[in-house]
């Protein structure tokens, strides 16, 4: 898939879902910690990095762009589970080295263990569509393309998960007026 075509090409996207309780409390609760929690991994993997300048612009608000909370059914899944709570974070990446497989495969590490510090269970990696109390997952970082046993970017299946593409439309959408036209010949 080419992200030029959706405007989203220079950008790193995670995209963060809970449906049961962490340590820290209900999903709504963890999301909110975790919000903080992310945004501090990622200004202190900022500054690991060689070119890191001690700028204000580096560890500024303005680099993170989080989408509102949204409550989605369980994806993919037969057995009853509670809806999943999920938000979606836009980081600009010009204020990140570049992209690499090694840099990805780091941020990946990081992601992993902030979902081990909220109680998520790493037995069960190889459980597909199980309740989460935290899922943090890289949807794409500017261009780059990784397919590996580790991680594959961007993430194969995001276009086809209403859960990543609701609340990236509402993130896009601050960058570029959008205006919902009603005009009597167009019925919907």
């Amino acid at each position: 898939m080419e992200l030029s075509n959706l405007n989203i090409k220079n950008d790193l996207c995670i995209s963060l879902g809970a449906n049961i309780d962490s340590k820290f409390g209900n999903p709504i609760d963890t999301l909110i910690l975790c919000r903080t929690a992310l945004e501090d991994n990622i200004k202190s993997w900022i500054k690991e990095f060689p070119n890191y300048q001690n700028d204000v612009a580096f560890i500024s608000k303005d680099i993170f762009q989080w989408s509102s909370l949204y409550e989605t059914d369980p994806y993919e899944v037969s057995s009853n589970q509670p809806n999943y709570i999920n938000t979606l974070l836009v980081i600009n990446s010009a204020l990140l080295a570049k992209p690499s497989t090694e840099k990805a495969k780091a941020l990946l590490n990081k992601l992993k263990q902030l979902e081990v510090n909220f109680g998520r269970n790493k037995k069960e990696k190889d459980q597909r569509w199980i309740s989460r109390c935290l899922d943090l997952d890289i949807i794409w970082w500017n261009d780059l393309y990784i397919n590996d046993k580790e991680l594959t970017l961007p993430h194969p299946r995001f276009m086809k998960r209403n859960f990543v593409i609701s609340p990236l439309a509402e993130v896009l959408s601050r960058r570029q007026t959008v205006k919902k036209l009603n005009h009597p010949k167009w019925v919907v």
